[in-house]
């Protein structure tokens, strides 16, 4: 007892000096870990610059926030052998007929992603959810064997519902049901949705849920992807999270967006990203059916080659940043990028730039006002940079336009949930298709042209004039872009 008060009256005596003493040892761990694991020299010091200066308070919102890698497949629970059974088997390099000016993107999109494209898909635009939801629905009625449904966000309104009840009648009638929901984006409806489908016999999953003993540390990292396959027979990707704002016509909030029903070989490369995540999430393996080559259908062949580009702050960091890079260098005539949030950084901001120096018309569309205002300054302050060397910019005055899509010239296309911003680029889980078809590309650039129109040209002079208040305020946001 002598000894413990003892020890309690040294403590208080030499608070300070303990205090000190412990912030410098917190302060010179976490910079360790800076220097070893960040990559960015810029991001690096002020990382370090805000453990040193804010004593406690900077070492604890960077093992929150700062930590934008983590490694799934290497983890010592995951063994080596089961890395391969996750991979896309490659085959040999196939170039599918494809334009010559093209060859040289395959050869190194093949080097950046190791997965084929596959021919003879079809890939169908579904614009926003009063088209995309009951087709997906339907499908899933549909369903004999097998339904995965990954989603970020999984409103428990009249429309998730409407989905909940969908699933779990197929799971009565002997379906095999998995649903994977982002530990973070369940929240949006306070977990409703998820307790909903487990009370009806659903099989769910949270991956990287936002506070447990090991995942913390990874709150910032999300699994944005948005999958849903059908008996290996179909499958819906994009940008579209199960939500009645995507409703157009009905909601009182609504969003734009645009999702792809897919069928084809594609369907399987779709499927593995969906069985690699439930591992990672739950530890079990699942058997997903594969597309049967052979089954006679009723549809015409189907002329779409595409491939699935996965990205994440794990084992395939950066493939789509790369992936954008290499189709950017082989534009020509035109790049047309439909975005929500448009804060790219100086790598594919030079890319972008390049284009338009050798003559292509770079046209972007972002939305006037998106669901982030902080994030719509961010945009704002990179206007007058970005618009240099004739790259456009036009303001959808829409409602808040969630679309993804990229058109390259006549042929290349890159659709899925992936946004132009460091969340995306850096700290999500997220799917894409790369996609090679004229006619793809002509509905593509159909649904931009409709958007273009209801679009406002930004000019360069009038971002000139924006009152002193909001330019601080724009600049001052846009420090804190790579967080965003």
């Amino acid at each position: 007892m002598q000894i413990a008060e003892s020890l309690i009256d040294w403590i208080h005596a030499h608070w300070v000096t303990n205090v000190l003493i412990l912030h410098i040892s917190l302060s010179l761990l976490t910079s360790l870990h800076v220097l070893l694991f960040k990559e960015n020299d810029r991001t690096s010091l002020a990382w370090i610059g805000l453990v040193i200066f804010s004593p406690f308070i900077g070492s604890m919102f960077y093992w929150l926030f700062g930590i934008n890698r983590i490694k799934r497949l290497a983890q010592k629970e995951h063994p080596q052998t089961l890395k391969e059974d996750f991979r896309n088997q490659a085959s040999a390099l196939d170039f599918h007929s494809l334009p010559d000016a093209w060859h040289s993107s395959i050869t190194a999109g093949y080097a950046i992603h190791p997965v084929s494209f596959v021919a003879h898909n079809a890939i169908t635009p579904l614009i926003n959810g009063d088209t995309a939801y009951p087709e997906m629905i339907r499908s899933i009625k549909n369903a004999q064997h097998y339904v995965v449904l990954s989603s970020y966000i999984f409103d428990y309104d009249s429309l998730g519902r409407q989905f909940v009840k969908a699933l779990a009648e197929a799971h009565q009638r002997g379906v095999t049901v998995n649903v994977l929901l982002d530990g973070i984006g369940v929240g949006y409806s306070w977990r409703k949705s998820d307790r909903a489908l487990k009370k009806r016999g659903v099989n769910t999953a949270r991956f990287l849920p936002a506070v447990s003993l090991t995942g913390i540390r990874f709150i910032n990292l999300r699994n944005h992807r948005k999958i849903l396959c059908v008996d290996g027979e179909v499958a819906y990707i994009g940008g579209m999270n199960v939500s009645k704002n995507n409703l157009v016509k009905t909601s009182k909030h609504p969003i734009d967006d645009v999702h792809f029903k897919v069928t084809g070989p594609v369907i399987d490369q779709i499927s593995k990203v969906f069985v690699e995540d439930w591992f990672f999430a739950t530890g079990k393996r699942i058997q997903f059916p594969l597309f049967d080559l052979h089954k006679p259908r009723p549809e015409k062949s189907h002329p779409i080659v595409a491939r699935v580009v996965q990205d994440g702050p794990d084992e395939y960091h950066n493939r789509i940043r790369w992936t954008l890079i290499n189709a950017l260098v082989c534009a020509q005539k035109s790049v047309k990028i439909i975005t929500p949030y448009f804060i790219p950084d100086k790598t594919l901001m030079t890319s972008l730039h390049a284009a338009a120096l050798r003559g292509v018309a770079v046209d972007i569309i972002v939305p006037a006002h998106s669901n982030i205002p902080f994030v719509d300054w961010v945009m704002e302050a990179n206007f007058s940079r970005i618009l240099e060397h004739g790259i456009r910019i036009y303001k959808n005055k829409r409602p808040f336009d969630h679309s993804k899509i990229v058109i390259i010239d006549d042929v290349w296309s890159f659709i899925g949930s992936t946004n132009w911003d460091a969340r995306s680029l850096e700290f999500n889980f997220e799917i894409n298709l790369e996609c090679f078809d004229s006619s793809l590309n002509a509905q593509l650039t159909q649904l931009f042209n409709e958007k273009q129109k209801n679009a406002e040209l930004v000019i360069k002079e009038e971002m000139s004039q924006l009152p002193i208040y909001k330019k601080i305020r724009n600049n001052l946001f846009r420090l804190f872009s790579p967080y965003l």
